[in-house]
């Protein structure tokens, strides 16, 4: 009888504490919400659903800062290479203004970090939309060469998607005055 009772104290501990850690979880329907208002619906949701154990919209943001942060790194680092590797003189020049436009876009989701964890989502907005700016600008930048390094093009684009969902994010936490 002892131990019946344990087991039903244990297991309504168990469902209590579900209970509680699933209504802070993101719910699918806020998921959508920020979908439907990103340029790329389809990625977003693909992104998102993959990220789904986020227990919250703070740990949502973080999660997808994260993934830009890694693909941002992930470009320069590509960028660097193709610099390295010798390229005709136009080329070097635009792929090493990418470079400076990627090392921005890296400091600039640093400080993004930084304002999500003080609490600031103005100031996130503001950091991942610099972001967002320099992979545009190295799109630019690269897609006036005749011969455009395909992970490069396709990195940058994926940063924007990714910036898109941050944005709608950071529009989702608190403002600081």
């Amino acid at each position: 009888m002892a131990a019946n009772l344990r087991n039903n104290a244990f297991l309504s501990s168990l469902m209590l504490i579900l209970l509680i850690g699933s209504s802070y979880a993101v719910t699918s329907s806020e998921m959508s919400t920020i979908c439907d208002k990103t340029l790329d619906r389809a990625f977003c949701l693909k992104f998102l659903n993959s990220k789904s154990a986020s227990p919250n919209i703070q740990a949502l943001a973080k999660t997808t800062l994260d993934a830009t942060q890694a693909r941002a790194t992930q470009t320069s680092k590509r960028l660097q290479s193709i610099i390295d590797g010798g390229v005709d003189p136009r080329s070097k020049l635009a792929y090493r203004s990418c470079m400076d436009e990627y090392e921005n876009t890296i400091e600039n989701l640093e400080e993004a970090f930084e304002h999500l964890a003080s609490g600031d989502g103005l100031g996130m907005n503001m950091k991942v939309s610099a972001a967002l700016d320099g992979a545009d600008t190295c799109l630019d930048d690269v897609n006036r060469l005749k011969s455009v390094d395909a992970s490069v093009v396709n990195n940058s684009k994926g940063i924007k998607k990714l910036c898109g969902i941050a944005l709608v994010i950071s529009n989702m936490l608190p403002r600081r005055s």
